[in-house]
């Protein structure tokens, strides 16, 4: 097969949908030796996020800017093939949401990560919202429509009236290095680079309005008056939409010397920061999936997360789950992990088998299976999607 798959996510964003195309194209290429590659990219690579080498595969930069090819491909629908910058290919991916315009003999597959800018529009970035008025176009024209879980496959068909056959759930993965660091000059370097006391709070994730980063202060603040209560509560993440808002919050609260915003981290650092917290904590009001809390998990920590969206699914029993706009429950629970050593113990062995049904190269098989069944001219996927 000749599989063409838009890689300027992979290039451009350094978390998110980024980890998903690089991990998820690392994984295929890692098993699959015989089909041949061509990765499309509107963005050149750099020397930290370079096109992927092997004997099948090559990148390709595209020489229209992105502004002109929306113009040209989602305004004016121009006529203009993603096929003549690939060469001829029999399955396209688009792994970010939308398609280009293709030719009839092409087999077509669209990853949705979820659809956050509509059942929650409040917590959607108004740049995102309006590129992904595509979505719809996307999940008519593919022949395939892949999503990272159950939950939202169920809102596709809510929405979209997505048929079933259609959709097949390819989760994400956890990569085999986020294991629990035990080096005590290791744990030594990160406590005393971000000035960390025992026992903390971690919270992973860009500063926005659905991940909540308010309510785990809010819970934080309660829970850390209380005796045996968190030292300290620790944010990895940038500064994203509304961040502002955050960090006021823990002014008003007078809790400046008990937050640590730590920004960006190094995914060593970040491993590091997992295998040291007491508990973390991911009461997001909206995921398509959710891989901190599986990060966590292989990491050994004990997890406190969201009993709605996709977290249940992901986490199963391996968590404690919590409403999360209720605060005093989430302080609860915080609190519990904390004194109950027996209930760190429990999620801590449950979290380790949990994280290992998630693997980028599970992911990479049943993509690989998709492209195939593609490729035979299979167009029903409403058995696969159940078992997946």
């Amino acid at each position: 097969m000749r599989i063409a798959i838009d890689y300027t996510a992979a290039v451009r964003q350094g978390a998110g949908i980024g980890v998903y195309v690089r991990n998820l194209v690392a994984a295929m290429l890692a098993q699959d030796e015989e089909n041949f590659y061509t990765l499309l990219t509107s963005g050149r690579a750099s020397s930290g996020r370079p096109f992927p080498i092997a004997e099948n595969v090559r990148g390709r930069n595209l020489w229209l800017p992105d502004r002109y090819l929306n113009i040209l491909w989602y305004r004016l629908r121009a006529p203009l093939p993603a096929t003549l910058f690939s060469g001829p290919a029999d399955i396209y991916h688009g792994p970010d949401f939308v398609l280009p315009p293709l030719g009839k003999r092409v087999r077509k597959v669209v990853t949705i990560h979820d659809l956050a800018f509509l059942e929650h529009p409040e917590y959607a970035v108004p740049a995102l919202a309006e590129y992904l008025r595509k979505v719809p176009q996307a999940i008519a024209s593919a022949d395939a429509v892949a999503t990272v879980s159950h939950e939202v496959s169920r809102t596709l068909i809510e929405h979209f009236q997505t048929p079933r056959e259609k959709l097949v759930v390819v989760p994400n993965g956890v990569q085999p290095y986020f294991r629990r660091i035990t080096d005590p000059v290791i744990l030594g370097a990160t406590r005393h680079k971000f000035h960390l006391e025992q026992p903390f709070v971690l919270a992973v994730g860009t500063q926005e309005p659905r991940k909540n980063h308010q309510g785990i202060i809010k819970a934080f603040y309660q829970a850390q008056q209380e005796k045996d209560g968190p030292a300290l509560l620790v944010i990895a993440g940038g500064a994203g939409w509304l961040y502002e808002e955050t960090q006021q919050l823990v002014r008003d609260l007078h809790i400046e010397s008990k937050v640590r915003f730590l920004g960006r981290v190094t995914e060593h650092e970040l491993i590091t920061l997992y295998s040291m917290a007491e508990l973390f904590a991911f009461p997001s009001f909206f995921e398509g999936f959710g891989i901190p809390p599986l990060e966590a998990m292989a990491c050994g920590t004990p997890v406190i997360t969201s009993n709605i969206s996709s977290l249940p699914e992901v986490v199963g029993d391996a968590a404690l789950q919590v409403d999360p706009h209720n605060i005093d429950e989430l302080s609860h629970a915080m609190l519990r992990l904390l004194q109950d050593e027996q209930l760190r113990t429990d999620l801590r062995q449950k979290g380790y088998q949990r994280a290992q049904l998630y693997t980028w190269q599970r992911s990479a098989q049943k993509m690989l299976h998709v492209y195939q069944q593609l490729h035979s001219g299979q167009n029903n996927f409403a058995n696969e999607a159940k078992s997946s």
